[in-house]
């Protein structure tokens, strides 16, 4: 049986690698995109393990990414 938990924290490190490739790249608007996705998918695995300070790292990130992809247009 596939564990979800492990299947959403590998898709928020492959999501999280590829944003920063992304930015670095100045695409900036396909990885402010992509750290979103990985920072939901890090908050996600940070509740279901009741692990609080990966769920404010991850919820800071969202903000700050959110306040990226809006000034990246």
């Amino acid at each position: 049986m596939v564990n979800l938990n492990k299947v959403i924290s590998w898709i928020g490190t492959v999501t999280s690698i590829l944003g920063s490739f992304l930015v670095a790249f100045h695409l900036f608007v396909f990885g402010y995109i992509f750290f979103l996705i990985g920072s939901v998918c890090w908050f996600v695995v940070g509740f279901w393990n009741s692990d609080r300070a990966l769920m404010v790292l991850n919820g800071v990130f969202f903000a700050a990414n959110i306040i990226g992809l809006i000034n990246a247009f």
